[in-house]
Formats: C-alpha cells, structure tokens, sequence
C-alpha cells in the first residue's frame, strides 16, 4: 500500500498563534485545473507532470476566501498513513533523520551536564531543536519558518517501501515568508506534512537551544475575494538508502530557478590585500608570536587552536603574503606547537597567555577541570600542520624545518593513533593531559583521517596510513552511511552541523589521492552530496531595510552551520573547499565544481570595506577586513536581526583567505571547452584563446588552472595549486590567453 494517500488544501485560524481550527479542503492528486469548495474557501489547482518524472510534477493552488477569515493561513499538506519513526524525515539544514536524538535542556553554550552522559559510548545527545520525538506516545512535530532551511524542502524516506520523496517549494508568498510542518499522531502511524502561507509557528518557536519560546507568528486577515498562491515541485523515487535521497536532491535543489550569478564583489586577490592589512595590523599578537583568531579582547577571540582559525590562517599566509606575513605565519606554528600536552594533543584555547580548556560553563561538577579538549581542534591541527609542512617544501626548501616541528607532529599524529587502538573511535572531546576519551562519538573529529594520510605520505609511516583508512572507513559506516554527521562545532553537543560533513569529504578526498583507491572517490561523493544539502541554494529575500537587504546581499552558496546554530554562514568553517575542485577533477561531475563557484564566488561580498562597510547590529561599522558568520535567515536570534550581522571579526575571514590561497580564480576545461569563473571576473573561450574581463574597478590577479581531462585525472595533491598561472587584469581591461 502506498503511503502517501492524499494531497489537501488546508485552511487554519488561529488567535495569535494558538490553533483554534483547522480543515482540509481534498484535492485530487492527478486533476489540473480543478476548484475546490469548502466552507467559505475554495482552492483553485493546477498540477503538471507526475511524481516519477525526473522533473517531478508542479502543483499550483491558488487560495480564495470567499468571506472574512481573520488571523488565518493557508497550506498545501500531504497527508500520510502508513507512516512509521524508522522514516528518515530530511529539512537540508535543519532536519536529519527527523533529528530524533536524545535531548538535554542546556542554555548556551551547552555542554554535557550529567555524570552518567559522559564516557567513550554513550547516546547521541543534542538541545532543545526542533526535531521529531524519539519517545512515543507524546506528541511529535516540527514547525520551521523557510528561512530555517538552506532549501524549503522536505525529504522522506518510506522505510517500509524503500521509496523517496521530496517536496520542494519557494521562500514565501506575498504575505511574507512561508513555514514547513511535519507532524506525527502520537502511535507515529500516521503523519502530514504543510507548507503555510502565511508561516505561523504554532504556540512556541525556536530561539538559542530552546523550542519554548513565545511564537509572534501571526495569521493573516482575509477579506472577502483575497488570494494567495502555494507552489510545490514533487518527486518520487526509489530509493533504497540516505544517498539515494541526497542525489535526487542535489539534482532538484535549483529547479525553476535562473542560473546562479554571483554576486557583484571584489576580486580575489583585491580581497587578500584588504585581509592581510587588518590580519597584520589587529590580528597579529607580537608578544606571543601567533596570527590570533579574533579582535576582541576576549577568550575565545584570541587563540583557539583549528576550528575557527587557529593555525590555519598562518598557511594563507604562508602562500600568498608578504616577508612579514611569511615571518609571522612560521612563528604562529611555532606557537601551535609550544601549546602541546604530554598527550601530543594540543591545549585548546589561549587568552594573554594563560591556557585554558575548552569546557563551557556547565561542565559537570568541573570535572577535569581545564582539560577538556575538543577533538576537532587538534584534528584540524594536524592536517593543516602537514599542510604546512607540504608547502614548505614546495615553495622554501631552504627552510629548515625545526625538529621539535617534526617531533612534534609525530607527537600528535601518535596520539590519534593511540586513540584509535584503545577505543576504536577517536571520540568528541578527551582530557588533554592524558589523551583519554571523555566523550566518544560523533564525527567531530572526521578530519583526522586526511591528516593522518597525510601524515603517512609525508614520514613514510604505514602505521598512520593504515589508521587514517580504519578511521575513516568507521566515520563512512557510522555518520556519511546514515545520513547524518554530527558535533563538528564544539559548542552543540552532537547535533548535525555541516562543518563535520565537509571534513568527511576533506578525508576521503586526501584518502583517494594518496592511496589511488577508488572506494574513498566514492564516500567522497557520498559525502559531497550531504554537504550539499546545508549549502543554500537560492538568494533569500532579506527584510526591506535591514544590513544585507540594502548591501544586496546573495545568499546562495551560504553555508548552514548547524541545527543548533540556525545561522548561514559566509565559506566552509574552516575551509576553502579545495575538496569539491579534487573531486570534480576525479570524476568530471560539473556537479561539484559549480557548488564550489557559488560558495566560494560569493564570499568576497560579505567583507567590509572602506568603501562599503557592513553595519554590525550594535550600529557600528565593521572595520576593513572584517568578516561576520551571521547569514541570518532565521529569526534563531529574534526577528529584528534576520539580514543583520553581529559584528565580530571571525573564521570566515579564513576561509575567504583560503580560498584565494588554494582555488584557482578560472578553471578551463581544455578536453570539453567548458570554463568556470569563481573570481570576480567575466571570461569567454573562444578557439584556444581564453578572454578574461575586469568589470570592478580593483585590479585583480586572476589564478587560472586549465587542464585536459587527462591532466584532471592526476591527484592535485597537497599543495598542487602553488603552480597554477596568474594573469593580472586591471580595472576595464581585458586580457588574452592562449589554452
């Protein structure tokens, strides 16, 4: 038996944002054209296409109130029986696997708070998110506004029948933004999913790690002859597994849509020179020797080790700056490795020179006082320490690299190793003095398996070759496999975010192009496909007169941090995604290269500038050279800041400098003739000659990377980029490059 019996028009009123009633008006799943009465409502539909057809069937219902409804909304709604909680329920950038998790009622920023939580095997435990229950016989819903999601979508696995759909719709209606509704009956044997025009959270909404926040969502006042308009894209398919579902999105998440046109920024190379004027002149701590994280005097804005930059900034340097930067970025590694434990891990955070542990506030009882490490920080560590150690050399085999470097990376990759063989996992947070696991789980540390790897390449050490592939192929099974990845920011217990499904990818990327083994080219699409999902995938309509709806600011390519942190975000943290550019090198897929141009692309736009500074919401402008991680879509952080920043100097700004430092600016494909621009310049292939246009008006130093298929094949590996051509272009000019 099907599970999804019925498509319905549904009309709610409400009082405030209390449901007082709702109906459904039936709509025939196949017939165009019909209309539809019920009560003093009609729905008038118009469907194309069908659900099996890779372009989906699009349903149209125009709304009519034929008398006064007051504080009500409308909705499309797919009605379910059949349902079962083994369904896996997919909002990208919201939901995975309906977020059905254990649940602890923490303020922010949370931290695991019982005795009996803690230890290498204990439950995946997330806040207070919107999610389905876990528990039956309570009621089980999820109400999002659209701005929630990277795309206003939802995704269903129907566990039972093996078979997928998804629903896809637009931001909202002229009656403002939309909502997304999943709701669940209490035996879980039946459910319905809505969109609504307008959004109404009913009763509570989200806010910071609370689902019990007051909803100010309010219905509107129809009057007699008022219309409003719900569209939605179906498909079904079959679909025996996660990745299943995740490839049939990625083909759809666009659809309807114009082709992605980035925003109109500064160059690249434009950007650096902003960037590494304010890194030198307010980011720089002369006396300790390291490039900090941050501006503000604070804790966790002046050293953090990976994550959000700690060590990772210093390699943009190391490629692209000047002496001084070259200078500076070595002695923040040889700060890095000054902050190493007896473990071989590294001490989390550092504030005029002081150490201190990464554990929040409400860490039970202080256990361990100042030695809780998140392990995605020394993760990050060791791969862009071999990073580093790969560019040197490349670029300065004169340097000397300093034994206690060596020693000290060997140290670390050690660590992981001992890690791996006492627990089988390497965990999510462990003591930094022993290198013990506190909390295991999660795929926090999913990156370790690429520095790992590389680690091996690089001292010609099997023994870290073979754990970085046992590790990684654990993180394959237990996270990408599922369909969900988890805990990769330190502060959200172990709820789905995007930054550990970026790192999976990073892992089995460098997996593939050291070992040459298809299986991890494989995972790695895997992987990609489920980043992709928390990447927003058209421009959101920011509120008239907020920060980024007078800057213009495009959303598309924007990343998603977390369920928790309902944030999009400028960039990968912390990342320039050099893994989407591999991967498509590997297997042609146009596919990844175009999510890379519109992640990266659009980065430069959100950096302040002289001439066009970004009004942080305490109503001061951010200096040159900042960056802010607030994409705000959703009202996380109240209304009034959807489009507006908290103007703080952050990680994005790294992953803009990384991006210059490692992407090439043009990408020409020389065995089908076709051309990628992510630099903000406009190209044209003609015959064998590449025209390449400055329409800004800075002058831009273009890197261009054009390679046969062939070429393609080969591993860039880790610092490949170091050789590609730069074509300098002034403002107006035009340039011509034999391919």
């Amino acid at each position: 038996m099907e599970s999804l019996v019925a498509y319905a028009g549904s009309v709610t009123r409400y009082r405030g944002s209390e449901i007082l009633e709702t109906f459904d008006i039936p709509l025939h799943r196949e017939a165009s054209n019909q209309t539809v009465l019920s009560r003093d409502w009609s729905a008038q539909v118009n469907i194309a296409g069908s659900v099996d057809h890779p372009d989906g069937q699009l349903m149209d219902v125009q709304f009519r109130s034929h008398g006064i409804s007051d504080e009500s909304a409308v909705a499309i709604s797919f009605l379910w029986n059949e349902w079962s909680a083994h369904n896996y329920v997919l909002v990208p950038g919201a939901i995975y696997a309906g977020n059905r998790f254990e649940v602890r009622q923490l303020s922010y920023a949370p931290c695991w708070s019982r005795l009996s939580d803690i230890g290498p095997d204990v439950p995946q435990l997330i806040t207070d998110v919107p999610r389905l229950s876990l528990q039956e016989g309570v009621p089980s819903a999820l109400h999002l506004l659209t701005g929630d999601a990277a795309t206003p979508a939802v995704g269903i696995i129907d566990a039972a029948s093996a078979t997928g759909w998804l629903f896809v719709t637009q931001q909202g209606t002229a009656l403002g933004d939309g909502s997304i509704h999943v709701a669940e009956n209490d035996d879980r044997s039946s459910a319905r999913i809505s969109f609504q025009a307008p959004g109404v959270r009913p009763s509570v909404k989200y806010e910071m790690t609370t689902t019990k926040v007051p909803s100010t969502d309010r219905g509107h006042d129809f009057k007699p002859g008022d219309t409003v308009e719900l569209s939605c894209r179906i498909y079904r398919f079959p679909c025996p597994s996660v990745q299943t579902l995740f490839e049939r999105f990625a083909a759809v998440r666009q659809a309807g849509l114009s082709p992605v046109e980035l925003a109109r920024s500064l160059p690249f190379s434009a950007a650096w020179q902003i960037q590494e004027r304010k890194y030198n002149a307010m980011n720089w701590n002369a006396e300790l020797g390291y490039y900090a994280v941050g501006t503000i005097d604070m804790k966790h804005q002046d050293w953090q080790v990976g994550w959000v930059g700690g060590g990772m900034s210093s390699l943009a340097m190391l490629l692209e700056g000047s002496e001084v930067s070259v200078s500076r970025a070595l002695q923040t590694l040889g700060f890095l490795f000054s902050s190493q434990a007896e473990s071989g891990f590294f001490r989390g955070v550092c504030y005029k020179g002081q150490w201190y542990g990464d554990e929040f506030n409400d860490a039970p009882d202080r256990l361990y006082p100042e030695q809780w490490h998140i392990l995605r920080k020394s993760a990050d560590a060791l791969y862009f320490i071999m990073k580093h150690l790969f560019v040197l050399q490349e670029v300065r085999p004169a340097f000397a690299i300093p034994d206690a470097w060596l020693d000290g990376t060997r140290r670390l990759a050690n660590a992981f190793v001992r890690l791996w063989h006492k627990y089988g996992q390497f965990g999510q947070w462990v003591h930094t003095a022993t290198g013990d696991i506190i909390i295991g789980g999660s795929a926090g540390g999913g990156i370790a398996p690429a520095g790992l790897a590389l680690c091996g390449k690089y001292f010609n050490e099997s023994s870290y070759t073979a754990i970085a592939g046992r590790s990684a192929r654990y993180y394959y099974e237990q996270f990408t496999a599922k369909g969900i990845t988890t805990g990769g920011p330190g502060e959200i217990l172990q709820g789905p975010d995007s930054e550990s499904a970026f790192a999976l990818l990073e892992s089995y990327i460098v997996l593939y192009e050291t070992s040459g083994d298809g299986q991890w080219l494989a995972m790695a699409e895997e992987a990609a496909l489920q980043a992709m999902t928390w990447c927003v995938s058209y421009d959101f309509r920011f509120p008239e007169g907020s920060t980024f709806a007078q800057l213009g600011i495009r959303t598309t390519g924007s990343v998603i941090a977390n369920v928790q942190n309902k944030h999009s975000a400028p960039g990968i943290c912390t990342l320039s995604g050099d893994s989407l550019l591999k991967l498509y090198r590997a297997t042609s897929n146009q596919r990844y290269l175009g999510l890379l141009r519109e992640i990266a692309g659009n980065l430069p736009q959100y950096l302040s500038r002289a001439d066009r500074p970004v009004r942080g919401w305490e109503g001061w402008d951010m200096p040159p050279g900042y960056m802010s991680e607030r994409v705000n879509m959703s009202d996380w952080e109240g209304q009034a800041n959807v489009g507006e920043v908290i103007p703080y100097s952050c990680w994005c700004e790294v992953s803009l400098m990384l991006s210059y430092a490692e992407l090439p600016g043009i990408y020409v494909n020389k065995t089908t003739g076709s051309l990628t621009a992510i630099d903000q310049v406009e190209c044209l292939l003609e015959e064998g000659q590449l025209r390449i246009t400055n329409t800004s008006a800075l002058p831009a130093e273009v890197k261009l990377l054009a390679e046969t298929e062939e070429e393609a094949a080969q591993p860039l590996g880790p610092c490949g980029y170091v050789q590609w051509k730069r074509i300098k272009v002034n403002p107006g000019e035009t340039v011509k490059v034999i391919i």
